[in-house]
This record gives C-alpha cells, sequence and structure tokens, in this order.
C-alpha cells in the first residue's frame, strides 16, 4: 500500500472536525507531509466529489459531504484504485509450470482481497473515524 489511504483519511478528518474549512498548508501541517503532495491527494478527493475547494489565495478545502455520509470504502476506491495487492512487475515465465499460471492465480488472491477490504471499510463512516481519533486523545 503507498500510504495515500492513511494521509486521505487524515485529511478529511481534519476537513471534518473544521467546517469552516482548511487551506493545504493547514492540512499538510496536520499530516506532516509536503503541502504540494497532500495538494495532490485532496486533488484526487476533489475530483471524487468529497471535497470541495475555492482555489486562489486565501483558497480553502471543506467536505463536500457530511462525515456521516463518507464511507471508508468510498474513500479508499479513489485513493488506491489498484486495491491493497498488485503483482510483480517481472512477466513469469510462460515456459514453467508454475510460471505460466501464476499470474492468473496472483490475480484471483488479489480480487477476493480487495473485496474483502471494501467490505470491510464499508461497514465504517468518517464521522466514526473523526469520533474514535477525537477519543484516543
Amino acid at each position: 500500500m503507498s500510504g495515500r489511504f492513511a494521509m486521505a483519511l487524515h485529511a478529511l478528518s481534519v476537513l471534518g472536525a473544521s467546517p469552516e474549512g482548511a487551506n493545504s498548508a493547514w492540512i499538510a501541517g496536520s499530516v506532516n507531509t509536503n503541502a504540494v503532495f497532500l495538494r495532490k491527494i485532496l486533488r484526487i478527493l476533489v475530483d471524487g466529489g468529497l471535497v470541495e475547494v475555492r482555489e486562489g489565495r486565501g483558497g480553502k478545502y471543506w467536505l463536500a459531504k457530511a462525515p456521516e455520509k463518507i464511507r471508508l470504502s468510498e474513500v479508499y476506491q479513489l485513493v488506491e484504485p489498484d486495491g491493497p495487492l498488485s503483482p510483480s512487475e517481472a512477466e513469469p515465465n510462460r515456459a514453467c509450470p508454475i510460471g505460466c499460471g501464476m499470474r492468473g492465480s496472483f490475480d484471483g488472491v488479489a480480487r477476493s482481497a480487495r473485496v474483502a477490504l471494501l467490505k470491510h471499510l464499508h461497514r465504517s463512516t468518517l464521522a466514526q473515524l473523526i469520533q474514535e481519533t477525537l477519543l484516543a486523545d
């Protein structure tokens, strides 16, 4: 996994706790990452309809819908479209009895893992995550 999901949830949680919105520098400070990198994550969330933005000087981000309406599975699908498991970049040897079938077998395992993960994430909302985070203090 790339860490984009964790950063996206962190950024969304900051916005969920900030109804007036927040700028990318403020969010990046909370996530403890570079604002330029974070803006790439925020752009995915804007394009996915979870975040709205007012760009330019004094620009801010805010949630496009209530935290109760944002399922963690929705966030995951936006920022990790390839799923939790990726195939090897090496092309298996087709002349090998294992190599010739490995790609298809691995794809089945990866699909099953993605379905199970999305099913689990669908049970939780951003509002629940924010509540748990605030209680953890």
